[in-house]
């Protein structure tokens, strides 16, 4: 069994900068057309350093499961290359700070972490699992226990204190009488600068953060796990199995006293205590796969598949409307053989869906465009209704999606206008509408939009907040500092082909 110690020891230093900087800047949430691939090959060969210096972000609302949305971040180019440049140049220190974090765990106790993950470029994925090389430990730990603990922390990557990093890695004394010399300090000033100089909150999205959040997090495992408790984590969720309520009680105030001294704190929703055993169908997953889709000759038909999607849904329902479960369903049947009428039945339903859970909208172009061989008529309907829903409830990453959609599968969308767009302040709707406009041969409207971009070119601020859109849309002419020579060398930040 690999230890937490051993995924880390196996990536180096130029793999960690690479994987974070070219792979890891966009968060896998926005719709798939961007890419930080240019940018990184430009550093390779310029003459750094950009400007050492806090700038705003790309804020970008993602819709989650439970439908409320979740505030992404964008960190300008150049902010965030410094931050992977100071973790690339003490990645060893970093490298022997997870050792000595983990090195008295029994089990690996963080699930989710950074790792090197077969034939990918990036290194870090949500729903990684290789039982393998990574298996579960939770059927060891319940074997003499009879309550689980879960828990989670409140507002977790927002509410982590930037300060807070360097006293996990060297101590708060040592990093307060330090304060403007050492590593530890030139990281904690590198993250502010990502986030407008902020020292409360890392920005959700860029996969430096998961590596940052995991630097206080393990941390806190280190003392837990010296306390002698059994746990697992996923990122910031918790579960424990004890032998007592007693026990479970003490877990949370630990737990509490550990997060308190990194300015965290428990989510007391979401604080439960259950007995053990539960049963094999309590949880949502188990319940789902307790029923077979498959017919007799090893396909999926139409009313295998209507049944099945049916219990998803129902199941959804009493998971408290998580669309979780629906997510878990598509992907399952992906993975199948679906007659004809099946698929048909498939993309009907989640076209249905994907308007009452805007969490689904990613999936359609792998769990449904493709998979069901959707024509373009059909998607052009979808994303025509995904628009109005934008428009009319101002969920602008359904727009998005969209307008990707639109420009991808080359058709039309009715009801686009700039002045929406415009006023939707959102950086990346606009970017999209301008890659859209042009496409359509709108020149007016693509106008606008250039027109819009150069006054929010005036203010630095403002630029920064959009810099996405901005930089993409003006000509070289129009920008300054660290910009014109990147625009200069021709570096884009959409994909090529999409």
């Amino acid at each position: 069994m690999k230890m937490y110690k051993d995924f880390m020891y196996e990536i180096t230093a130029d793999k960690l900068y690479e994987s974070l900087l070219a792979y890891g800047m966009f968060s896998e949430k926005l719709p798939p057309f961007l890419t930080s691939k240019q940018f990184y090959e430009y550093c390779q060969c310029s003459g750094l350093p950009f400007a050492d210096k806090p700038s705003q972000f790309v804020y970008y609302e993602n819709m989650r499961n439970i439908n409320i949305p979740r505030p992404l971040g964008i960190p300008t180019p150049m902010s965030y290359q410094r931050l992977c440049k100071c973790l690339k140049d003490n990645w060893r220190e970093l490298q022997e700070y997870f050792n000595n974090m983990t090195i008295n765990q029994s089990h690996k106790v963080s699930r989710i972490h950074i790792r090197n993950l077969k034939d990918k470029k990036h290194i870090f994925e949500m729903n990684y699992s290789n039982w393998r090389l990574d298996p579960g430990p939770e059927e060891d730990l319940l074997i003499g226990n009879y309550y689980m603990v879960c828990a989670d922390i409140s507002k977790c990557f927002p509410s982590i204190y930037t300060h807070s990093i360097p006293w996990a890695l060297v101590g708060k004394s040592s990093a307060k009488k330090s304060r403007r010399s050492g590593w530890f300090n030139d990281l904690d000033r590198y993250i502010q600068n990502t986030k407008y100089g902020e020292t409360h909150g890392i920005l959700i999205g860029p996969h430096a953060s998961n590596l940052i959040s995991e630097i206080v997090l393990s941390a806190i495992d280190n003392r837990l796990v010296d306390k002698g408790w059994k746990y697992i984590r996923n990122i910031d969720d918790y579960t424990c199995y004890v032998r007592s309520e007693q026990d479970a009680r003490q877990f949370l105030i630990d737990l509490q006293t550990e997060l308190r001294e990194y300015d965290l704190s428990l989510n007391h929703k979401k604080t439960k205590v259950r007995e053990l055993p539960l049963d094999a169908t309590e949880h949502w997953v188990r319940k789902i796969n307790s029923i077979s889709v498959l017919t007799s000759y090893g396909k999926v038909d139409y009313k295998n598949c209507r049944a099945y999607l049916d219990f998803a849904i129902e199941i959804s329902k009493n998971e408290g409307e998580n669309s979780s479960v629906l997510n878990y369903a598509m992907q399952v049947l992906k993975g199948k053989e679906l007659t004809y009428n099946a698929k048909k039945y498939l993309q009907k339903t989640a076209f249905h869906l994907c308007l009452i859970y805007p969490y689904l909208i990613p999936l359609l172009e792998e769990c449904v465009f493709s998979f069901c061989n959707t024509p373009v008529m059909d998607i052009e309907q979808i994303s025509n209704k995904l628009y109005d829903m934008c428009i009319n409830c101002r969920t602008f990453e359904v727009g998005s999606y969209a307008l990707y959609f639109a420009i991808k599968y080359s058709f039309t969308l009715s009801g686009v206008k700039y002045t929406d767009i415009i006023n939707s302040k959102d950086c990346v709707l606009m970017l999209l509408g301008s890659k859209y406009f042009e496409y359509v041969g709108d020149k007016v409207a693509h106008k606008e939009l250039k027109n819009h971009a150069k006054q929010l070119s005036k203010d630095i601020d403002d630029f920064n907040q959009y810099w996405l859109f901005v930089y993409e849309v003006l000509p070289m002419s129009n920008l300054k500092d660290d910009w014109k020579p990147l625009k200069k060398a021709g570096v884009s930040f959409i994909k090529n082909k999409w």
